[in-house]
C-alpha cells in the first residue's frame, strides 16, 4: 500500500515532514521524500489510551471499531480496579 503525498509525525519528537511511504505486509518499506508535498492528511504510528475505560466495551465490540478509526493501537484497562 503507498501513501501519497501525506505529512509524517513518527512519534519521536522531530519534527513533522512530507513524504510517500509505502507499506508492504505491516512493515513500512519505503520512506520518499523526494517529490514529497504538504498535506493534510497525517500519516503517525498508532496511539495509547493510557486510561480508557473500555473494560465492558470489549465483550460488545472486541475489535474496538470507534478506537481504531481515531488511531488508538493499544488501549490500558483495569486501573480504576
Amino acid at each position: 500500500m503507498l501513501f501519497e503525498g501525506v505529512t509524517v509525525v513518527d512519534g519521536t519528537g522531530a519534527p513533522r515532514y512530507a513524504a510517500d511511504v509505502e507499506v508492504t505486509d505491516g512493515r513500512i518499506r519505503s520512506i520518499d521524500r523526494s517529490r514529497a508535498r504538504d498535506s493534510s492528511l497525517v500519516l503517525a504510528p498508532g496511539f495509547v489510551d493510557m486510561h480508557a475505560h473500555s473494560d465492558l466495551a470489549l465483550l460488545d465490540d472486541s475489535a474496538q471499531w470507534a478506537k481504531l478509526s481515531q488511531g488508538v493501537t493499544t488501549q490500558v484497562i483495569g486501573q480504576d480496579g
